[in-house]
């Protein structure tokens, strides 16, 4: 049987819905002194300081070891930060709990997650450090923000007083596929590969544009990159982005005990701004996981490199050395096994090791470590088995998709979230349609009817994040009721790529027309 027929025939037998239970990559975030464990399964587990309600389990106690949250099931992605914590659903909704400021948790305080209305079809969520604003973006690569915008990271450029519960429209981001937060700017990655920035601007951090606060602007000095992230460091911040060979450039604030990250010699003042510039001592970067003051950068290999503040060990090298205007320092972490997933928080940093081992650093007294863990610590549960976050042998990745409007006048977007594990290698991503039959591909020439042979991807090469693919906008699809939208992707080239999605069962119905 060839590829593609086994795909059809493997679509229509083993169809299941969005809500149902499946395997998710292991993922972890990290607030400012607690922690949200994804594991493969699709729960959500978290331990740390309590008091805010961030920990999910309907009280403000502090747990040093990690406890189910009960109410969540089929998760694929995780939020922590400051007291906040938030939660994106297989079926695309999204779910926070924890400190309410500025109305992040979308109304009320509230210590169990509970649905932010006004979202659906969401692939990607974010939140900016301690209590800034909250992000997520859908399908059709929208961006919508609430929260506070004191310093307009809402994407109007202009600030306000108060809190916005209810999400709202980002104009001027369409396109993207990811966001990345500091406390007052925003990063928004697009499906191109270019860079949207908003929100405070002091001294130009953010964005060669004039005025302290912007509206959504295109860094186009940053040419196209794979990955970006935003480090809250005072006021304006500091920022980073992935380039497509597997090197960093940073830019943006470079206050003392700022990152310095192997940038001697650029500051001159106590608030010097960093032009776009690389990073040297950094290649085969795959993931940046941005924190409060420091950052995290995952190789390749697996190997977890940091720069920043380093107070309390929150670059894991053994030391409780700060870098300086002198010295810049990029660390490299000790004592983990290769890493599929990486967080930094405030003061503190965390990692999933490809054996399922979960593992803390830096500021973790209510973690499982101490206040100053200079090197990584093994996370235990309370009956002193080590934790485990599971693992997905062949990396599932996310699959999702939904409509707007009866088949008259209708809208269709689905898209695929590529593991942590598979981001950046050599593959192909794929879009099929099944009629009865029928099965036909999406290519760079429209859909074709599948007659034999290679099998047409809708997207190949290095591959990103998030691909979103817009289906329909506003078309008469009457006639069509029934059909099947599948979505998969396969690591290698050409052919070896869709043999490797149906030998890993790494595709998915994801709508049904109707």
């Amino acid at each position: 049987m060839s590829t593609a027929v086994a795909l059809g025939a493997a679509a229509l037998c083993c169809a299941f819905a969005m809500t149902s239970a499946h395997a998710v990559q292991p993922a972890i975030s990290m607030g400012y002194d607690h922690a949200l464990v994804l594991r493969a399964d699709g729960t959500v587990w978290s331990w740390g300081y309590g008091n805010g309600g961030q920990l999910g389990l309907g009280n403000s106690s502090t747990r040093t070891s990690p406890t189910q949250i009960p109410t969540l099931q089929n998760v694929v992605q995780v939020v922590a930060r400051g007291s906040f914590s938030m939660a994106l659903k297989a079926d695309g909704t999204v779910w926070a709990w924890g400190d309410n400021s500025g109305g992040r948790t979308g109304g009320s305080g509230t210590s169990v997650p509970v649905q932010i209305n006004g979202l659906s079809n969401i692939v990607s969520i974010n939140a900016g450090t301690n209590t800034a604003a909250a992000f997520a973006t859908d399908m059709s690569g929208q961006v919508f923000a609430w929260g506070s915008n004191s310093t307009a990271q809402l994407g109007s450029g202009q600030t306000s007083g108060g809190g916005n519960p209810v999400p709202r429209l980002v104009a001027g981001a369409q396109g993207a596929v990811a966001v990345s937060a500091s406390d007052a700017a925003v990063l928004a990655l697009r499906q191109d590969g270019k860079v949207v920035a908003w929100g405070s601007n002091g001294n130009r951090a953010l964005a060669p544009v004039a005025g302290t606060a912007t509206a959504p602007v295109v860094i186009d000095a940053l040419g196209t990159v794979q990955a970006v992230a935003s480090t809250s460091i005072n006021i304006s911040g500091q920022y980073y982005a992935l380039k497509n060979d597997g090197t960093v450039v940073a830019w943006g604030q470079a206050l003392t005990n700022a990152p310095f990250c192997g940038q001697p010699g650029v500051l001159n003042s106590q608030y010097a701004v960093i032009d776009i510039s690389p990073i040297q001592g950094l290649s085969r970067i795959q993931q940046i996981e941005p924190g409060d003051g420091h950052t995290l950068f995952v190789d390749a290999d697996g190997a977890v490199h940091a720069c920043g503040v380093n107070s309390a060990g929150q670059l894991g090298d053994g030391t409780l050395v700060n870098p300086s205007r002198e010295a810049p320092k990029i660390a490299r972490v000790a004592g983990l096994p290769p890493v599929v997933a990486a967080a930094a928080g405030s003061a503190n940093s965390a990692a999933i090791g490809v054996d399922g081992s979960v593992w803390v650093w830096g500021k973790t007294s209510n973690l499982g470590g101490t206040d100053k863990s200079t090197t990584a610590v093994r996370v235990m549960q309370g009956n002193g088995a080590p934790f485990d976050a599971g693992r997905v042998g062949d990396a599932a990745g996310t699959f999702a998709g939904g409509q707007t409007g009866p088949l008259s006048n209708v809208t269709v977007d689905v898209g695929a979230t590529v593991s942590t594990l598979h981001r950046g290698k050599t593959g192909r991503v794929y879009v099929a349609a099944l009629a009865g039959s029928i099965l036909l591909f999406l290519g760079p020439n429209g859909w074709t009817p599948y007659t034999g042979g290679a099998v047409p991807a809708y997207l190949g090469g290095p591959l990103p994040r998030t691909v979103p693919v817009r289906i329909a906008s506003g078309l008469n699809f009457s006639g069509l009721e029934g059909v099947q939208l599948v979505v998969g992707y396969g690591v290698g080239d050409d052919a070896s790529a869709a043999a490797e999605m149906v030998r890993a069962g790494r595709y998915k119905v994801v709508h049904t027309l109707n």
